[in-house]
């Protein structure tokens, strides 16, 4: 009986380590990868995993970042291929997805990527993107020449514009479309590259923005960190600046235009689901925004002293009076 009853529990301990690296390995792992930690969109991205039915216990959901130094996500990207099993990678950011490109060429990758990912090396083209990337493309360098044009309507006599990015959207691409269209509306347009986020409270500051008549921001994961800091020196330099998405207006700065990334980061999970369920990243399409979202905020607008067009006014989604 004793021999018995220590062969049934040592068989008892053996099965239930096999259920549990079974239940372990069918687990999928999904592992975040961007420039900087955003809370608000970690937990954006938990939330709509679980909307899917990815809740904890169902996925093992990891969040790397680089601290904001986008020079060190080629070195993340290697750690977490060399960590073991990944199932997919979420990369945020051009920059996130290169590198990740650059250390796996089997892993799959969805990206949030700003620029052409055919152009940036990513795919071989956006209906058949025929490699291991796929994810949504927002082609960032066409909103912010919109809202550079933006910038027109609401300055007609402005001459200095600046235009604001970090090393994660400082890249030819997104910024020589910005630079050729701002001159060819007659502006005057100067490149502040924001290399360290320690440096933004010197680069934003009201001395060094004086010389400017107005800013226009692109989408960048590493001013969205420090979205509080950089909305608060804009408005002392009294300056009027155009920023990508509407949470920098919700946080008091003065107006946005750009893709609904709300909208983006939902469909990005989508296809993070498709890939989890046995889609291939080659296959799927890489998807464009489709809404887009102008907000105002007069309050600002007053404070500024500018009296905006009333077709400018007119074509917002939202205006904070």
């Amino acid at each position: 009986m004793r021999r018995r009853a220590f062969i049934g529990l040592m068989t008892g301990a053996i099965g239930g380590s096999l259920i549990a690296r079974a239940q372990q390995s069918s687990t999928p792992r999904v592992v975040h990868l961007g420039p900087v930690e955003i809370p608000a969109q970690m937990a954006a991205t938990k939330r709509l995993l679980a909307e899917l039915g990815y809740v904890e216990g169902r996925i093992r959901l990891e969040f790397r970042h680089a601290a904001g130094d986008a020079d060190a996500l080629p070195a993340l990207a290697q750690e977490i291929v060399r960590d073991g099993r990944v199932d997919v990678i979420i990369a945020i950011s051009t920059p996130a997805a290169l590198a990740a490109y650059k250390a796996t060429r089997t892993i799959p990758i969805v990206t949030l990527a700003a620029v052409d990912p055919v152009a940036s090396g990513l795919a071989d083209s956006l209906a058949h993107p025929g490699r291991n990337v796929t994810g949504i493309a927002v082609f960032s360098e066409e909103t912010t020449l919109k809202r550079v044009e933006l910038m027109r309507e609401i300055l007609p006599q402005a001459a200095r514009l600046g235009t604001v990015t970090t090393k994660v959207s400082s890249g030819a691409q997104s910024l020589t479309p910005v630079l050729e269209g701002g001159r060819k509306l007659g502006f005057e347009v100067e490149a502040l590259n924001i290399d360290d986020p320690a440096s933004i409270g010197t680069i934003l500051s009201p001395d060094n923005l004086a010389r400017f008549d107005g800013l226009v921001f692109v989408p960048d994961v590493v001013l969205s960190a420090h979205l509080a800091e950089v909305v608060r020196l804009v408005n002392l330099s009294k300056k009027p600046a155009i920023f990508a998405s509407p949470d920098w207006v919700a946080n008091g700065g003065f107006m946005s235009f750009g893709p609904d990334f709300a909208d983006a980061a939902r469909r990005l999970i989508a296809q993070v689901d498709r890939i989890l369920r046995g889609a291939k990243p080659a296959d799927l399409p890489f998807e464009r925004p489709t809404k887009f979202d102008l907000r105002i905020n007069l309050r600002i607008a007053k404070a500024l002293g500018l009296d905006l067009p009333a077709t400018v006014v007119a074509r917002a989604d939202e205006v904070i009076e």
